[in-house]
């Protein structure tokens, strides 16, 4: 029976685009769904954001399933979802290797001498290292950890196992060290 309602929503979208067949479709794959959240992290997105991007996916899938090949709506769905989400990943990661094109290590211009030639370029340039160690002190423990992790120091993995949390509470902590950083600077 759940087989041939599930053909009769999907029929519905496809002919009608009906937004109720379709919202009861996306409920019956909710676990496969809440599965691919605590499994993938996209940066900003929240659950009411991945289902937003389940409802899309489910959709523009209908209009392609085809019942007649032998395969089954569920995983083709399944396999869609997934190449969607790893799509605005890659995406996301892009953006972030963009960013740092072109930029040099903190650590490599010190050791090769090069930073004190920058500053003595500019001015208008304030020593980092003694603004930093002056903000980290008022870091706590996970804000510290999540410094380590914004650097590149530690994944998101590594970080919640050293600062002992959730990946929720190393983000909030990440936020919070942007603030203090963009707070003693005025940027």
């Amino acid at each position: 029976m759940k087989v041939e309602q599930e053909n009769q929503w999907i029929e519905l979208i496809k002919e009608h685009d009906d937004s109720i067949a379709l919202d009861r479709l996306v409920r019956r794959y909710r676990p496969m769904i809440d599965n691919m959240y605590t499994s993938y992290f996209i940066e900003g997105y929240d659950r009411n954001d991945w289902y937003q991007e389940a409802f899309l996916v489910c959709y523009q899938t209908c209009k392609l399933f085809d019942g007649n090949s032998g395969s089954k709506f569920g995983s083709f769905f399944k396999l869609k979802f997934q190449n969607h989400i790893i799509d605005i990943i890659r995406r996301e990661n892009a953006v972030k290797r963009k960013a740092n094109h072109g930029t040099e290590s903190y650590d490599e211009l010190l050791d090769n001498g090069k930073f004190d030639d920058k500053i003595a370029e500019n001015n208008d340039c304030v020593d980092m290292t003694n603004e930093l160690e002056k903000i980290m002190t008022r870091m706590s423990n996970i804000e510290l950890v999540a410094f380590q992790f914004l650097l590149g120091k530690l994944s998101m993995y590594d970080a919640c196992l050293k600062a002992r949390c959730n990946m929720k509470q190393i983000i909030q902590a990440t936020n919070r060290c942007k603030k203090k950083i963009k707070h003693d600077h005025k940027i």
